[in-house]
């Protein structure tokens, strides 16, 4: 939108449902993926109820008071991960905001934004016998399947449930995706999974849901991934998984972990895992509590004393 329709919105009052299909139309010629899109719109759309107030009229204290709400099922302090995403939605919204004249001669209220200050990542994958106990709580068939998929493939949750059949190459063991970030990829499929290729069809959505969605408002869609991961939640639940740091992702984590520990490269698990950076892949190089184990217990151990044997002071 030009810089003449912008003062125009400006001066009638930007609205919402104007601000946000203008910024829809200006992700979409970037190619961002409809994922991103849509959470970036649901996050300003909370802002806006939450406050009350139009676009231009939003103060850093708004935002600050957004980014501190508790979580409403927890009541706690939302997740740091939560928080970072937010604020990166604020600040790309308004700085779009401000280059397209929108904001001429206002401040942008997001400019200080405090940085969130992230614990350092660890990985947290599931162990294998975990994993077993998961596919052993009388899980739907559905939900066993999505739990293998992501544990041999590395997929996310939200990329196993839209596999389509024409994604396998069952000649050549591959799968393709389009994976976080709109990255086109292409991985190799483990000889686990042969059993459930052979459940699927060659052709249209592997995991098809017969409900209307926000992605799907015509119906005709595959599960959110919001189902299946509930879904594997409550098989965690089941197998007696009360690890709150463990979740549906530890899947990827588990396959990434138990790579490495097996001898792939680091490349071979950046590209498994489709990292845009070697940087995010180091992540799971990090020891875990079965190597610190491992590696304090080749110390060797001291003899309790039943008394001090103390005589005098001892020698330098």
């Amino acid at each position: 939108m030009g810089q003449t329709m912008a003062l125009y919105l400006v001066g009638k009052g930007l609205d919402w449902e104007q601000a946000l299909h203008a910024f829809k139309n200006y992700q979409v010629s970037g190619n961002l993926s409809a994922k991103t899109i849509l959470n970036r719109e649901e996050c300003l759309l909370l802002l806006a109820r939450s406050s009350g107030k139009q676009p231009l009229d939003i103060t850093l204290e708004d935002l600050q008071a957004q980014l501190s709400r508790p979580h409403p099922r927890t009541g706690k302090h939302l997740a740091q991960g939560t928080m970072q995403s937010e604020r990166s939605y604020f600040q790309t919204f308004y700085g779009w905001l401000k280059d397209e004249g929108y904001m001429r001669g206002m401040k942008n209220p997001s400019k200080r934004l405090r940085k969130i200050k992230m614990t350092r990542r660890l990985p947290r994958p599931l162990r294998a016998e975990q994993i077993d106990a998961m596919l052993d709580t009388g899980a739907y068939s559905r939900t066993r399947d999505i739990i293998t998929i992501a544990a041999l493939t590395g997929l996310r949750i939200g990329e196993v449930v839209r596999i389509r059949g024409e994604d396998i190459d069952r000649e050549g063991m591959m799968i393709s995706a389009v994976r976080k970030g709109n990255l086109l990829w292409r991985g190799a499929i483990p000889e686990g999974l042969l059993p459930i290729l052979d459940k699927y069809p060659t052709r249209g959505w592997w995991f098809p849901s017969p409900y209307i969605s926000k992605l799907f408002p015509n119906g005709g869609g595959h599960i959110l991934m919001t189902s299946a991961s509930d879904a594997v939640s409550k098989a965690m639940r089941r197998a007696g998984i009360t690890d709150r740091n463990l979740t549906a992702h530890s899947l990827r984590h588990y396959l990434a972990t138990t790579m490495l520990r097996n001898g792939a490269s680091l490349r071979v698990v950046q590209e498994t895992l489709g990292h845009a950076s070697l940087a995010t892949t180091q992540l799971y190089t990090g020891v875990t509590e079965e190597e610190m184990s491992e590696g304090i217990n080749v110390v060797p151990p001291i003899a309790l004393r039943k008394h001090s044997g103390r005589r005098g002071k001892i020698a330098a």
